[in-house]
């Protein structure tokens, strides 16, 4: 374990900003899982808190950085042309049907505030984004609540991670010591998950169009 920590603490700043990066840009990327692993590597690596702190400090602006950057593109994007944007967006979701919609009726209870907390709620962050711009929301505004945002969401990471380190230890000791197995079992996981959404949405528009009822139909259920 000590080289996979070495590596860490050589690469934890790059691979989190590039994580965060990617995530908030679309990417189906594990940045919450790489943010605990990395806050428990820290924490196992670094045992005295006053030096495992500066450390995490610098992890933490990585995450914010790559985060921010990532939303900047959206959010133009957003201010730029609108609701096209978030039709591209939503594009991603697995539950594109319901995706602007959950967004709007989010955004009319918090306004901006929402990018303070969107980040904890899967895919409505990569939609409350470009929302923002849409909205006309000041760029001071949102560069403040994003900031914090990805602030808030990215430290509860790494914070799991160095609170639970000696867990999460004998937890990749034991992947390790199942090997490709554990790649084979997370990945088919995985695999379940997305064929599950595939299918449940595919059922609900096919219940929509049998709900879908023509003119004529209409016109004789008005007339009865």
């Amino acid at each position: 374990m000590m080289v996979s920590h070495e590596l860490i603490a050589h690469y934890g700043v790059l691979v989190v900003f590039l994580n965060v990066l990617g995530a908030s840009l679309g990417l189906p990327l594990p940045v919450m899982p790489t943010l605990i692993t990395i806050g428990a590597s820290s924490a196992i690596a670094t045992p005295s808190a006053s030096a495992v702190l500066p450390q995490l400090a610098i992890i933490l602006a990585a995450a914010v950085a790559g985060g921010v950057l990532g939303d900047l593109i959206w959010f133009q994007g957003g201010k730029r042309y609108g609701e096209r944007t978030l039709y591209t967006v939503c594009s991603l979701s697995l539950s594109r049907e319901t995706c602007i919609a959950r967004t709007e009726n989010f955004f009319s209870r918090w306004g901006v505030r929402l990018l303070i907390v969107a980040r904890f709620v899967p895919g409505l962050s990569l939609v409350s984004v470009p929302l923002c711009g849409a909205m006309a929301v000041g760029f001071r505004a949102f560069l403040w609540h994003d900031c914090a945002g990805v602030a808030l969401w990215a430290s509860a990471g790494l914070i799991i991670g160095g609170i639970f380190a000696s867990q999460i230890e004998q937890i990749f000791a034991m992947l390790s010591d199942l090997g490709w197995h554990a790649l084979l079992i997370a990945g088919s996981a995985l695999a379940l998950y997305i064929l599950y959404r595939y299918c449940r949405r595919a059922m609900m528009a096919r219940t929509l169009r049998k709900a879908q009822i023509g003119v004529e139909s209409l016109q004789e259920f008005l007339e009865h």
